[in-house]
């Protein structure tokens, strides 16, 4: 259990909405959150059963890779109790720290029992799933956001 830090609006940014998919050419499972001020926050690498899952929740057209078999995703969404359980107690998710020494993001998933907050480290596409199962809002810290764009500028003019 972490403790609770304040959450000033200024610090984060709302995601609007969540597009997942494999991307052209190279096949790379990603989730893009379009982000309340016009951006974008990319998660790269992430796990394909994500990617399925996000798609199939959302009512898209379900990806085909010959896996015919249903994952714990699908079971998750396939309860409606599950998912009212989830949408009890899950507040939000926030996209708000990286470990430096493997550059992976991490999410902050605040849970509410009897009043009582309970903060959860999770894998952020992880997060995002139960975001989205629960219809709860998604924040992404605005430094991150800044870091990635400025790391996308440095990459693209070293070219």
């Amino acid at each position: 259990m972490m403790s609770l830090q304040p959450i000033k609006d200024e610090d984060y940014i709302k995601v609007n909405s969540v597009d997942a998919f494999f991307m052209p050419l190279h096949g790379i499972p990603t989730i893009v959150c379009y982000l309340e001020d016009g951006r974008q926050f990319y998660l790269f690498s992430v796990p394909a059963e994500i990617v399925i899952a996000i798609n199939k929740t959302k009512g898209n057209k379900e990806e085909e890779f010959g896996d015919k078999r249903e994952n714990i995703y699908d079971i998750i969404s396939f309860i409606p109790e599950i998912t009212e359980e989830f949408s009890k107690h899950i507040e939000k998710v926030i996209i708000d720290d990286m470990i430096r020494d493997t550059g992976v993001y991490v999410a902050t998933v605040e849970f509410k029992f009897d009043g009582v907050i309970i903060q959860k480290r999770m894998i952020p596409s992880h997060a995002i799933f139960l975001a989205i199962i629960s219809n709860k809002p998604i924040f992404v810290k605005k430094g991150l956001v800044d870091e990635q764009e400025k790391e996308s500028r440095e990459g693209q003019q070293k070219f």
